[in-house]
């Protein structure tokens, strides 16, 4: 496996001899050529998927792409302009997978019509690390579901806006992430026989509960806390027995360094 990437070389693990460390000057590496579009075309029906592949597709910088019909999704830090836009949504809507350049939304659209077309219940498996997006691209799928197939009914906006209300119990700040989610979930749409959205159902589990009382150096308890010290009523903050963040032990961040960064004053 890669360890390091430099300027002239890479630095490399053999995955069978752990430990043993070899230093590859990249003259000798084989790189394969970018594919346009951000789409990895040449590699998607290879049957050895290398580090090297990735590695192509980090030093092109291409956020997305795809290994058969899996979308690997590199999280920028940073917003993209009309990537995630009503235009963009309208652009994916019955395209078939591979149409127009990677995007979590033609996962989503996929899903939608192999239910309808096979009749059966289908599944995004969206997985990463710890600040990879997996939080964020959840709710790009359900905002495309509820925009592109929904009844246009408030129960569409409904589900999105659930969101809020669940990252504010069960997310956190992180070193990693101002936003981490720090317990799974299982979403569920249900659609009727119109193949149209009329519910959905949320499961929760494994909520990080040590949190509460304990947080590691620069992270924090969870939102509901300082969005209560910070919002509430003058007669509910009275009720809860709330004061400034400062004055609880658990508190772990003061309020304003992360209230200035995430903007929560205005949610």
């Amino acid at each position: 496996m890669i360890v390091d990437i430099g300027a002239d070389a890479l630095t490399i693990e053999p995955l069978h001899q752990r430990g043993k460390v070899c230093v590859n000057p990249r003259s000798h590496l084989h790189l394969l050529p970018p594919a346009p579009l951000g789409q990895l075309k040449l590699y998607e029906s290879t049957k050895e998927f290398k580090e090297i592949i990735l590695l192509c597709v980090e030093n092109d910088a291409l956020l997305r792409t795809y290994v058969a019909n899996i979308l690997i999704a590199v999280n920028p830090y940073f917003d993209i302009p009309n990537l995630y836009g009503p235009e963009a949504i309208k652009s994916y809507k019955g395209k078939s997978l591979g149409t127009l350049p990677p995007h979590v939304y033609a996962i989503a659209d996929k899903a939608y019509r192999d239910m309808k077309v096979l009749k059966m219940s289908q599944s995004i498996i969206v997985s990463g690390e710890s600040g990879a997006g997996k939080t964020e691209n959840t709710k790009f799928v359900l905002r495309y579901l509820t925009t592109t197939y929904g009844t246009g009914q408030d129960i569409d906006e409904r589900i999105v806006e659930a969101n809020p209300l669940l990252e504010a119990f069960g997310n956190a700040k992180t070193v990693r992430n101002n936003n981490s989610s720090r317990f799974g979930k299982f979403v569920e749409i249900h659609f009727n026989e119109k193949v149209q959205i009329v519910g959905g159902f949320v499961s929760h589990y494994l909520l990080e509960k040590s949190r509460i009382c304990v947080q590691s150096s620069d992270e924090r308890n969870y939102h509901i806390f300082y969005r209560l010290c910070a919002g509430a009523t003058e007669d509910l903050k009275k009720k809860l027995r709330l004061d400034s963040p400062d004055h609880f032990r658990v508190r772990a961040q003061i309020l304003h360094l992360y209230v200035q960064s995430c903007g929560e004053k205005n949610k």
